[in-house]
């Protein structure tokens, strides 16, 4: 493409714009421990609250609109950008350099051990993958599938859970079987209608995108006992998980877990992980291999493979990525993840009730605290479009919410950031389109 003289100066002043701006941004990154110290301290002088305050000066997202799309694309902190910038910088230096190579060599296995320390995972369980999707894909690919399979998927499926169903379908021949996960259905009933003798896999939500719904520890725990006893992998897909609700894997009960970096744990975009059971490891085959998967391997045939989860990667790796991914999950430690959920489900129970006092909204989401996350899903009135609003919100107040699969249905995903002003705008915004 040619460029005017007019397009090349406009590009260079905005590139000198945003390189004085990421400069400013960076001098103001709070260290790491000072915010966990802040809330309650004697003598700070600061209400308890004052923390999150403190945590959204390091996201730069609040300060340009009402953020509630944590639960698409979550917005990362100066600390995890700046992760990213430093140790990119120094990779560069000298990629194939060994004075430079053995420091970037330690990123990955330093955060798999972090990863199954934080979510109650084996040592040798973790898998750092690009995204959730990726991990699904691991697990959908994993078992020799035949014609008449089945699978148990359910109605509250991001589109990652739902099309390599499809693909497998129509390679393969499986069947795909749909539980109804709404507000208030039982899962293990749903789950326990569903199942055959051929079924497979059963591969649900933890959190549901679509109504915030979450399969409570107790229960996911009784389905995967459940499942084990029949012979079936149970996936979990985690997008929604890890920082939005607490995970703890070997809890849970199911035997492989597939998340993400980018959402709720604010992380870099490209980052994921993939949770597995040792006892599954060799259920759960590799359909993907290349570089990296072998713990050992010839010229004439022979190969073993990595004793770990991390038998499921391979490539060349995007390692500032994942050194910002450990940074971004070492910095909601430091806020405390306690904290950090705890006023999740406050701002949940601000946002059921000031819906519930607005007679022309209902909710999709689950009103018992036990059963919510910070998924909040509101059901429009009666010809009201979803994507109507959301375009009028952004573009208009800014405002960014979600639609989601059911028409009508209006999701805010409400993260520790946000205020209980920011939701009542939300709503009041809501209304007025409405």
């Amino acid at each position: 493409m040619v460029l005017r003289e007019r397009d090349v100066s406009d590009q260079d002043l905005d590139r000198r714009k945003f390189i004085a701006r990421s400069t400013a941004l960076a001098t103001a990154i709070v260290p790491i421990g000072v915010l966990a110290r802040w809330e309650g301290q004697a003598g700070s002088g600061m209400p308890q609250e004052d923390w999150v305050g403190a945590a959204r000066a390091q996201i730069p997202a609040t300060s340009e609109s009402v953020y509630f799309q944590t639960g698409g694309i979550g917005p990362s902190s100066l600390h995890a950008m700046a992760e990213v910038t430093e140790k990119l910088e120094f990779q560069n230096r000298g990629p194939a350099d060994p004075t430079y190579a053995a420091t970037m060599s330690r990123i990955e296995p330093d955060l798999r051990a972090y990863l199954a320390s934080m979510f109650g995972v084996d040592a040798n369980g973790v898998a750092l993958t690009h995204s959730t999707s990726e991990g699904i894909s691991i697990a959908a690919w994993s078992l020799n599938w035949a014609a008449g399979d089945e699978v148990v998927i359910s109605n509250q499926e991001h589109p990652a859970n739902v099309m390599p169903w499809y693909v497998l379908r129509d390679r393969f021949g499986i069947e795909i079987r749909e539980i109804n996960l709404d507000a208030g259905t039982s899962l293990l009933d749903e789950a326990r209608n569903a199942l055959s003798p051929r079924t497979r896999m059963v591969s649900i939500s933890h959190v549901s995108r679509n109504n915030g719904r979450r399969i409570r520890t107790d229960e996911s725990a009784a389905l995967g006992e459940l499942l084990r006893s029949r012979g079936i992998v149970y996936h979990l897909d985690g997008a929604q998980g890890p920082g939005c609700v607490d995970v703890d894997f070997g809890e849970l009960g199911c035997d492989c877990y597939s998340t993400c970096g980018h959402k709720w744990l604010l992380g870099p975009k490209g980052t994921g992980a993939f949770f597995v059971r040792s006892e599954a490891l060799d259920t759960l085959q590799l359909s993907w291999a290349g570089s990296h998967s072998h713990a050992a391997m010839d010229y004439d045939g022979s190969y073993s493979l990595l004793p770990s989860a991390a038998r499921y990667e391979f490539g060349t790796r995007a390692l500032a990525d994942f050194a910002g991914f450990h940074t971004a999950v070492s910095w909601m430690e430091e806020l405390g993840f306690d904290r950090v959920l705890t006023r999740v489900q406050d701002l949940g129970t601000h946002a059921v009730d000031a819906a519930e006092t607005r007679p022309d909204f209902r909710l999709a989401s689950p009103r018992a605290e036990e059963d919510r996350s910070g998924v909040f899903v509101l059901r429009l009135p009666s010809g009201c479009d979803a994507t109507h609003v959301y375009n009028r919100l952004a573009g208009e107040r800014r405002i960014l919410s979600s639609p989601v699969r059911r028409e009508g249905d209006l999701r805010l995903a409400i993260h520790f950031f946000n205020t209980e002003d920011e939701i009542d705008a939300a709503l009041d915004g809501i209304a007025a389109v409405c």
